[in-house]
């Protein structure tokens, strides 16, 4: 009997080892049936508690006499296992149902609610609450006959009424139950920002969706905000934000009486906010706000927005590096049912606690939604470029209409009042723009604070008041007389992709949110509140990308005249062509489409070199950001889309030139033997090759950025109808031909500069949707089969899963209460479905089920200690398993609703299917580890597949 004990249980026993077992029950007594009655009456045959008794009984140093077994067996189990269960090795089964039951404090105190009215009344009616089934799932409690009771009496005995007592006294002692709900609602919050945030970064670069990605931010903090509001039953709540600058706080939610908006600007140091973010001291005040000095800026906005402050509780929030990151400043304690006739008292010690407890969370989120809105601003700096290439060819293709556009488009961004570019003026040494209504405007290098940053080339933020600063004195005088209030204002250089300085673009104002509106001259000096702000870090940042991509279209504008000698066109067609299919391809965004644009604008140099020369054919390799790999483009005739090719600059002749930086010509080059000459040719086409020229271009710093590879130069233009070895230059390449390219090096320089710009925000672009592309297709795959069977909706998810983290094999296990275990569908050769179960707690997804914890083996998984069933498994169906990720799933309260499993982390780039064949060789594919990536992507898409599921499993 004991035996079969031992093969139902999920843990690793032999058969051996009961029989081991049995013999030594009945070596301790003759009446050995009479013991394993008693055991059986501690157990309540729970296999595993049933085969370590009967060890412990083997093992006891004495035995029971006839008629004392009952009273033996008790005395041993409450002195052995009792009394100090938890520091018992072989009872870890005991010390994990403690952890389960205590690990989520909102949620014990549910279940061990459930469990002490069963403990009390001894069995209890049986329902499908959430409590009831996880109380089953850890094998706490029995179904039986409609009622569930304790599983046995070793159960009962540990998790015993004094027990229940002292863990319910603890919960609640650090978690109230008004507590537990907010932090619950927090956990929801946050839970929904780290969803949501995919799809928000996914929209920030379209235009039509920018409102709605920042209002999504803008919701989840106004909730963080109510929710505090609430559970410190205050009046009013508002969360202001420190800059990056630290100079000023900004409030991020706060609503009058009519429930509108309402920015507020608080200075560091000033007001109440302003002192908490300075001294990172909390500031209460209990009654007479407004006799407080620090109040003063409370008692201008209660006057302006028609209120009173009665008391107020300011709070600072701090960075796990104890800077300041935010402020929480409550309004008004709103006086309990007991007090409704009462005025406010004021805000409590216990007011404080329970806002402490929260920082944590509240802190998460606000790092969270300032991290998303940082990259949205970036993101939507870039998009603003490509509006304003994109309009590019409605207005006329000369500098002045060029420069306007682009810095109507960079206000827009910024939310600036005013902006302008100058632009450097080389001939007589000053900067220059073009104002509405002024015409042509001139400004000296250093004088000013555009000239200032001209000088330093150095960025320049002044935030709100301009006119406190030490070098105002300029701006107030061009104020009085322009009858304009300048407030705020931010200037940073323009500079060509070879570090030149070609300009200054300066925006004055920032705008506070919402329609505004146009200054009012005859209100000159008076500051209208909406241009109370600062420009800050991150305005700067969207700024240096914005100038970055405005400094290789003035290299194309400005070059315009050696587009049309190289190309031989007229100015205005070459000139809208590479700006033209700049602007599509960063509209469009694919990869076919940018490689596209370069391949088409490159085509312009590349096909002028060839008639300068008379060549045949000529490709143009540009070193890489890394200065480590030149590269070119092709067309590719059977994708019909633009390709990369790829040549070492470490290596042969590449590694040759730019360490001489000298030319080379070949009279028979299909004899070279190197990537850099044979490379974008088919392998028949070298023989065709009579001769070559390698030409390095160096940028004003001696560098090599680039080398000009032709082929077969002619004796004459070649025409159709003539063979192609009749007009080749026996000689080749001369140093005549080197001369002639040397001599337009000056003006081709930057236009190939401009091709490396634009090829690194290529590569910038693949690397932001890796970030975000495959997580957030994986999540809007599996929100769209959210109206599916459970069959169609546990498939949707294996792929999503595997598409997502490059694993070989996926699989959603499903938890069936009912039965203990884990049930799942596996497709099958002939496109039908088996499904597959598996007891809780048995394999990897089994113990991550009964234990709730995600669980990551890296390569090799067979070093693992628990890696035997794997094993087994792996040797019936031949298939290899090397490395493993599994995630639990849960629902929105908590319950476990199922389990991801990803097997096999595969390298990238590597589509080889598994041979079967070459069991148990491990492939060179499959030796590669989930990392944190993964986990962090496989838990927020699990957070979604949590939303799904309890619509396919009602």
């Amino acid at each position: 009997m004991i035996s079969n004990l031992s093969e139902q249980s999920h843990y690793p026993e032999s058969a051996s080892s009961g029989l081991q077992i049995a013999r030594g029950l009945k070596a301790k007594s003759q009446n050995y049936k009479r013991l394993l009655v008693e055991v059986l009456k501690w157990t309540g045959g729970q296999p595993f508690l049933t085969q370590q008794l009967c060890r412990l009984i083997a093992q006891a140093p004495d035995a029971p006499s006839k008629g004392t077994e009952a009273e033996w067996v008790e005395n041993l189990v409450r002195s052995h296992w009792i009394e100090n269960w938890e520091e018992q090795p072989e009872l870890m089964h005991l010390q994990t149902i403690r952890d389960r039951l205590l690990r989520r404090k909102h949620r014990s105190l549910k279940l061990l609610q459930v469990y002490q009215r069963i403990l009390q009344q001894g069995e209890a009616i049986a329902n499908d609450s959430s409590e009831q089934k996880e109380l089953r799932m850890m094998g706490l409690i029995l179904k039986h006959q409609g009622k569930v009771r304790i599983h046995n009496r070793i159960y009962e005995s540990v998790f015993n009424q004094e027990w229940v007592n002292k863990a319910l006294k603890t919960i609640q002692a650090d978690l109230e139950p008004g507590d537990s709900e907010f932090l619950k609602a927090l956990a929801e919050l946050e839970r929904k920002l780290l969803v949501s945030q995919v799809e928000i970064l996914s929209k920030a670069d379209t235009e039509s969706e920018d409102e709605g990605s920042a209002q999504a931010l803008y919701e989840v903090l106004r909730d963080v905000t109510s929710k505090v509001g609430e559970l410190l039953g205050a009046d009013r709540a508002t969360i202001f934000l420190l800059n990056d600058e630290k100079t000023e706080l900004w409030s991020l939610v706060a609503e009058n009486e009519e429930g509108e908006f309402l920015d507020i600007q608080v200075r560091v140091g000033e007001g109440i906010a302003g002192h908490v973010a300075q001294d990172k001291k909390v500031i209460h005040i209990p009654d007479n706000v407004y006799e407080d000095p620090r109040a003063a800026l409370v008692k201008e906005f209660d006057k302006k927005y028609n209120y009173r402050t009665e008391n107020i509780l300011a709070f600072p929030i701090l960075s796990e590096s104890q800077e300041v990151i935010a402020v929480i400043q409550l309004l008004n304690k709103l006086p309990g049912d007991e007090q409704s006739d009462k005025r406010p008292k004021g805000f409590t010690t216990l007011d404080l606690e329970r806002l402490a407890k929260c920082v944590v969370p509240v802190r998460r989120i606000l790092e969270s939604c300032q991290s998303c809105y940082k990259v949205m601003k970036k993101l939507r700096a870039t998009a603003a470029l490509a509006e304003a290439t994109r309009s590019l060819d409605q207005i006329n293709l000369d500098t002045k209409a060029i420069l306007q556009r682009v810095m109507n488009t960079a206000k827009k961004l910024l939310n600036a009042d005013r902006s302008t570019l100058w632009l450097v003026d080389r001939d007589r040494g000053d900067l220059w723009t073009e104002l509405p209504g002024k015409g042509e405007v001139r400004c000296d290098v250093g004088v000013g604070f555009v000239g200032q940053v001209a000088q330093t080339r150095q960025p320049m933020i002044i935030p709100f008041d301009l006119y406190d600063h030490p070098s105002a004195e300029n701006a107030k005088k061009t104020d009085e007389q322009t009858r304009y209030r300048t407030c705020s204002l931010l200037c940073m250089p323009v500079v060509s992709p070879d570090g030149e300085l070609l300009g200054v673009t300066q925006l004055i104002n920032k705008r506070k949110p919402g329609d505004h509106p146009e200054y009012n001259r005859d209100e000159w000096p008076h500051v209208p509140s909406y241009f109370k702000a600062s420009f800050d870090k991150n305005d700067r940042q969207s700024m240096q990308v914005f100038n970055e991509r405005v400094g290789v279209i003035l290299q194309f504008v400005k070059t315009h005249e050696t587009l049309k000698q190289l190309a031989q066109i007229e100015p205005k067609e070459s000139v809208y062509n590479t700006l033209a299919i700049l602007s599509n391809s960063v509209a469009d965004q694919s990869d076919e489409a940018l490689y596209n644009a370069l391949y088409y604008t490159l085509s312009f140099v590349t096909n002028s070199i060839n008639k300068l020369l008379g060549a045949e054919q000529t490709t143009i390799f540009l070193l890489d950001a890394e200065q480590s790999i030149f590269w070119s483009l092709v067309w590719n005739p059977r994708t019909l889309n633009a390709q990369e090719i790829r040549v070492s600059a470490t290596l042969g002749i590449a590694s040759k030139m730019v360490e001489s930086r000298s030319v080379k010509a070949s009279k028979n080059p299909s004899k070279l033997n190197d990537l850099l000459v044979h490379m974008g040719l088919e392998p028949d086409a070298i023989n065709t090759v009579e001769n070559m020229l390698l030409f390095p271009v160096v940028d004003s710093k001696g560098k090599v950025i680039a080398i000009i590879r032709s082929f077969n130069k002619f004796l004459f233009t070649y025409e159709s109808g003539g063979t192609l070895s009749e007009t080749i230059e026996i000689n080749g390449f001369t140093q005549a031909d080197a001369q002639k390219l040397h001599e337009r090096m000056a003006s081709t320089l930057p236009i190939l500069q401009g091709f490396q710009a634009f090829h690194r925000e290529i590569r910038n672009l693949q690397e932001q949707r890796k970030a975000i592309d495959p997580l957030y297709q994986a999540i809007s795959l599996v929100s769209s089969s959210s109206g599916g069977n459970a069959e169609e909706v546990i498939q949707t998810v294996m792929q999503a899963a595997k598409q997502l983290t490059h694993a070989d094999r996926t699989t959603l296990w499903l938890i069936d209460y009912s039965t203990q275990e884990l049930w799942t569908k596996i497709p099958q050769a002939d496109g039908s479905l088996m499904e597959t179960r598996v007891p809780l707690g048995e394999g990897f997804a089994g113990k991550v089920a009964q234990t709730g914890q995600p669980l990551n083996i890296p390569f090799d998984l067979y070093e693992h200690p628990d890696s035997d069933i794997a094993r087994r498994t792996d040797a019936k169906t031949h298939y290899r398993t090397c490395s493993l990720l599994c995630m639990p799933v849960l629902s929105c309260d908590g319950e476990l609703l199922a389990v991801t499993q990803l097997v096999n982390k595969r390298h990238t780039d590597d589509t080889t299917e598994y041979d079967p064949s070459q069991w148990p060789q491990v492939p060179e594919y499959f030796k590669a580890s989930f990392d944190e990536n993964d986990q962090r992507d496989m838990e927020i898409f699990n957070n979604q597949v949590g939303v799904v599921l309890p619509g396919i499993m009602r």
